[in-house]
C-alpha cells in the first residue's frame, strides 16, 4: 500500500512536469508490477554494485556504479552498465585504499544526476540484486530522495540472506556469523575465481556469478517463481 502510495504521489508530480521525463518514464514501468507466479527464466535480473567515499549513508557519495544483468539464470556480459561519477571527495586513506580511485579519475566522470538518470532507464523494472543490498540500494535511493524526491521502486534480493537462507534456513541470524557471508568467502565457497575485486563493475560480476550458483542451488530446493525467490 504505501508502494502504491508513491507511485501516485510520483505520478501526480509527473503530470505537473515537476520531474524529468527519465525519471517518469522509470516510474511508470511500475504501473504494472511483475507477476509473483512469473517464473524465473523470464526475470530480468539487475546485479549491481557502488564504490563509495565511505559506509555513512547520511553524508557519504557515489563514486562509481557498475551492473550485469542476468535473464533467467544466463549472464549477459553484453547487457551491463559501467558509470564512474564526478564528485569531490573521494573519501579517506582507507576508502582509497579499497576502492582505488583518484580525484583525477573523478574529473572524468558524469556529473551525478546524469549518471543516477542513465542507471535508472538501464535498470527499468529488473530485481536488483546485491551483495549486501541494505548499503548499495541506500545508496542510489539517497541520490534519488536528495534529487527527485523519490526512490528505487525496484524488487530487490541480497545474495548474503540468499545463500543463508539456502545454507541455514530461513530463521538463521546472519548477524552471529557476518564474515562467514562475505563476498569473498561466498566466492571461495561457492568456486568462484575473486577477479577485479573492490570495483564496482568486477563486484557485480562476481555477485552474479554467486547469484547464478545460488539459483541452481535454490532451484533443486524448488525455488522457481519470483514469488518464491523473494519469499513473497
Amino acid at each position: 500500500m504505501i508502494e502504491f502510495a508513491r507511485r501516485i504521489q510520483v505520478s501526480r508530480r509527473c503530470r505537473k512536469g515537476l520531474l524529468p521525463e527519465s525519471i517518469c518514464r522509470y516510474a511508470r514501468l511500475f504501473d504494472h508490477p511483475l507477476r509473483r507466479n512469473t517464473p524465473l527464466d523470464e526475470v530480468r535480473f539487475v546485479i549491481f554494485d557502488t564504490e563509495t567515499s565511505g559506509f555513512d549513508l547520511s553524508t557519504d557519495r557515489i563514486l562509481s556504479i557498475g551492473a550485469v544483468a542476468m535473464n533467467g539464470s544466463k549472464i549477459d556480459i553484453a547487457d551491463s552498465f559501467e558509470a564512474l561519477l564526478r564528485q569531490e571527495a573521494i573519501g579517506g586513506k582507507d576508502a582509497v585504499s579499497v576502492h582505488g580511485i583518484l580525484k583525477w579519475d573523478l574529473t572524468q566522470g558524469l556529473e551525478e544526476d546524469d549518471a543516477v538518470r542513465r542507471f535508472l532507464d538501464y535498470l527499468g523494472n529488473g530485481v536488483i540484486v546485491a551483495h549486501h543490498a541494505d548499503f548499495d540500494i541506500g545508496m542510489a535511493g539517497r541520490v534519488l530522495l536528495r534529487r527527485y524526491g523519490i526512490k528505487l521502486f525496484n524488487e530487490a534480493l541480497d545474495t548474503a540472506s540468499f545463500a543463508k537462507r539456502l545454507e541455514k534456513g530461513p530463521y538463521y541470524n546472519l548477524a552471529h556469523k557476518s564474515g562467514e557471508y562475505r563476498l569473498d568467502n561466498l566466492c571461495e565457497r561457492y568456486g568462484i575465481r575473486l577477479y577485479d575485486r573492490h570495483t564496482s563493475s568486477g563486484d557485480a560480476y562476481l555477485t552474479a556469478q554467486l547469484f547464478q550458483r545460488l539459483l541452481a542451488v535454490g532451484r533443486k530446493a524448488g525455488i522457481d517463481t519470483l514469488g518464491k525467490l523473494l519469499l513473497k
